[in-house]
C-alpha cells in the first residue's frame, strides 16, 4: 500500500496555519471529484483507461475518504459506482476499526447491486465479507466469496451458504477455498455442522473439498468421536452418517498423501492394517492412474531393511494397486517381488500366492 505523506501536519503546524491546510485540503478534494467525474463522462476508452489510471494513483486523505463515502450513499449511478471502486483500491480506511465498520454499513445500506459489489470488493480478506455470501444478487455473492478469507470467525457463515444452495458458481468458489483450509480448522468446521440441516448433495460436496487426512483421523482413525456426537441419539446418528460419507468420499478419490499415510501406517502397525485392510484395498484400487508409479516408489522405500510381515502386507497392497498400473509399473512390482523371494522361503510361497492376482 502507497502512503500518501504529503499533507501529514504535526499538531504545531496545523494550529499555527489553519486556514492554509483548509485551502489546501479542500483543492485537493476538489480534484478527486473531478478525477471521477472527468471518469464517468470520458467517452473515448482510451481516454478513460487514462484517467482511471491517474485516478488509482490518488491516495485519499481522511477528508478525500468522507467525501467519497457522501458520493456512494448520494450520488448513484456511474458516480457512486466508481466513488465506491477508489474507496476499495489502496483501503487507507483499513487501519481503524471505525473505518472497517463505516465501509461495512455503507455495503449494507446501498442498494444498487453493482455498487454493493464494488464495495464488497473493498472488503477482500477480511473476515466481514462473509456476511454477503448469501446475498441475492449474483455479483455480490460472488465478490463476497472471493473476498472472504477461510478463518475461524467465516466457517460458519460459509457453511450456512453451502448449506442453503447458494449459486453454483459461488459455491464452487468457497469449496476451492475450503480445499486449502488449515487442517487444525476442520475438527472445529465438523463442531459446526451440527449447528444445521444438511442435504446429502450438498455433504458430499463439502467433504470432497476438505483436506484428506483431517477427514481421515476425524472420523475413522478415531475411537473417540466429537463430543456433540454422544448428546443424544439423533446425534450418534448423524455422526454414523458423517463417518459413512467421509469413507464413500475418500475411497472414491484418495489423494497421494492420503495413501502414502494408508500404506505406511499399515506395514508398521499391523493393528492398523487390519482395521482398516478393507478401507485401504478400495482405496487402493481406486488410486489415480498417474499415482501409480509415485506409489510403487513409496512401497520400495518402505521394505527397505523391513520386517518380512511387513513385506508381506506391503506386498498385499501392490497387488491392489497392480489394476491402476501401467505395464512399466507392473514390471516394476514383479522385479520387487523377484526380490523379496530371495528373502525367505516362507515369503516366496506368500508373494507366489499373491502374484497369481497380478494379470
Amino acid at each position: 500500500m502507497v502512503m500518501d505523506m504529503r499533507y501529514l501536519r504535526d499538531e504545531e503546524t496545523a494550529s499555527d496555519a489553519p486556514e492554509t491546510v483548509d485551502a489546501v485540503e479542500a483543492e485537493r478534494e476538489l480534484g478527486l471529484v473531478d478525477w471521477i467525474e472527468a471518469c464517468v463522462e470520458a467517452s473515448d476508452p482510451a481516454e478513460k483507461a487514462r484517467l482511471i489510471t491517474q485516478l488509482r494513483l490518488c491516495v485519499p486523505s481522511y477528508e478525500g475518504i468522507s467525501l467519497l463515502r457522501g458520493m456512494v450513499s448520494s450520488a448513484g449511478g456511474a458516480r457512486a459506482l466508481m466513488a465506491a471502486q477508489v474507496l476499495g483500491h489502496h483501503r487507507p480506511w483499513l487501519s481503524t476499526t471505525s473505518g472497517v465498520r463505516q465501509h461495512l454499513a455503507l455495503a449494507c445500506a446501498n442498494q444498487e447491486p453493482a455498487v454493493m459489489a464494488a464495495l464488497v470488493w473493498g472488503l477482500r480478506q477480511r473476515d466481514e465479507a462473509a456476511e454477503f455470501i448469501v446475498h441475492t444478487d449474483y455479483a455480490v455473492a460472488r465478490e463476497a466469496a472471493l473476498a472472504t478469507p477461510v478463518s475461524r470467525r467465516t466457517i460458519s457463515p460459509i457453511l450456512a451458504g453451502l448449506r442453503a444452495g447458494i449459486r453454483p458458481e459461488v459455491e464452487r468458489i468457497l469449496l476451492h477455498k475450503l480445499h486449502q483450509i488449515h487442517p487444525s480448522l476442520v475438527r472445529y468446521l465438523v463442531d459446526l455442522l451440527v449447528e444445521g440441516s444438511w442435504g446429502e448433495e450438498a455433504l458430499r460436496g463439502l467433504f470432497a473439498s476438505l483436506p484428506q487426512m483431517a477427514l481421515f483421523e476425524i472420523f475413522l482413525d478415531t475411537r473417540d468421536p466429537v463430543a456433540w456426537s454422544l448428546a443424544d441419539a439423533e446425534s450418534a446418528r448423524f455422526w454414523q452418517r458423517l463417518v459413512r460419507l467421509t469413507s464413500d468420499v475418500l475411497v472414491a478419490g484418495p489423494g497421494c498423501e492420503l495413501l502414502r499415510h494408508l500404506l505406511s501406517r499399515s506395514g508398521d502397525d499391523e493393528t492398523f492394517a487390519r482395521r482398516h485392510g478393507s478401507f485401504l484395498r478400495d482405496a487402493v484400487r481406486r488410486a489415480d492412474v498417474n499415482l501409480g508409479v509415485d506409489l510403487v516408489g513409496h512401497v520400495e522405500r518402505l521394505t527397505f531393511g523391513a520386517s518380512e510381515e511387513k513385506v508381506a502386507r506391503l506386498a498385499q497392497s501392490l497387488v491392489d494397486l497392480s489394476a491402476r498400473l501401467d505395464d512399466a509399473a507392473v514390471d516394476k512390482v514383479h522385479t520387487l517381488f523377484e526380490k523379496w523371494k530371495s528373502r525367505s522361503a516362507d515369503l516366496k510361497l506368500k508373494i507366489y500366492h499373491l502374484e497369481q492376482g497380478i494379470g
